[in-house]
């Protein structure tokens, strides 16, 4: 399958009115933003119709059309041009494709495989015609790059912090033997077998987290933010201010439940969620679970109180 890549242009994004941990390499571009040029979006959310027509509520599970590639993969259109991809291997996990411009697409995390991740693109370019992609790992769990290697073999760029990268080099196959633990049972076979030997691949373009990332994409614009330590260290959000849309990856919890905290910053992360409420957001993709909608902030803040109490 035919992939071109090409990026119009990167520029950094300056810090916003608040101290952020990051370490490694700065990506070249362009003079940095000013930090008081804030986003002003200019596109409401309109969910589908379900196909008995009644209307939905943005945000709500089942509220949007949904696309069955295999037993364990979904797509659902929540925008014109937004597909969130859910892959269920074996917990369900959420990445994002977006169409940015007529040519460019942006895939925000993959599934957890590289054969998963090829099957999504195929998809997409069966729907869409071929496009320009590039990608954003929001961090270092497989559930956000676990499709790297198959991105790299096609040429598409990857974005990613070098905190990220770091990670995964240090601490990628405690990840997986923690992993394998989980998935010891029989029913849970051809899990165990594909996490054995996933490859673990870095993000090939790294920013800081401390200075962000923005990429332009025609007149749309791609924030790429670091509210602080959550679920894990390094996790960052992805913002489309023209579309009202955040990616809140594993910071989010769209379950009612905690889940994994082996990584977390459990005293951090309630305020690295408040501090998004500096975006203006119609829908909000979280890491995992069904939910789009705004509410999940507080969710999210309201599951990590009584989870430390």
């Amino acid at each position: 399958m035919a992939l071109k890549t090409w990026l119009q242009r990167v520029t950094l994004l300056i810090p916003l009115a608040m101290t952020l941990a990051g370490c490694g390499s700065t990506q070249p571009g362009p003079a940095p933003i000013p930090a008081s040029s804030s986003p002003t979006p200019t596109q409401d959310t309109v969910p589908l119709a379900n196909e008995d027509e009644t209307t939905p509520v943005a945000g709500e599970p089942g509220s949007y059309e949904r696309f069955d590639i295999s037993e364990d993969l979904h797509v659902r259109k929540v925008q014109e041009g937004v597909f969130v991809i859910t892959h269920a291997f074996p917990w369900p996990g959420n990445s994002m494709i977006v169409e940015v411009t007529p040519s460019d697409l942006v895939l925000v995390d993959t599934p957890y495989t590289p054969e998963a991740t090829r099957d999504v693109l195929a998809w997409v370019e069966a729907q869409l015609g071929e496009r320009d992609i590039t990608a954003i790992n929001t961090g270092y769990h497989y559930d956000n790059l676990g499709g790297n290697s198959y991105l790299i073999e096609q040429g598409i760029p990857v974005y990613g912090s070098a905190l990220t990268a770091e990670l995964l080099e240090e601490r990628g196959e405690e990840i997986r033997a923690m992993t394998l633990e989980w998935l010891q049972a029989p029913q849970y076979q051809r899990y165990r077998e594909a996490h054995e030997s996933l490859p673990y691949v870095a993000p090939t373009h790294l920013f800081d987290l401390d200075e962000g990332l923005q990429l332009e994409f025609g007149d749309e614009t791609v924030q790429v933010y670091y509210p602080g330590p959550s679920h894990a260290v390094d996790n960052v959000v992805v913002y489309f201010p023209d579309r009202k849309l955040l990616f809140g990856g594993c910071m989010i919890i769209g379950w009612d439940s905690v889940g994994n905290t082996s990584d977390a910053d459990l005293d951090a992360w309630p305020d690295s969620v408040r501090n998004l409420s500096q975006f203006d957001f119609d829908l909000l993709v979280p890491g995992h679970g069904d939910r789009l909608d705004p509410v999940l902030i507080e969710h999210t803040i309201n599951l990590l109180t009584e989870f430390r109490e």
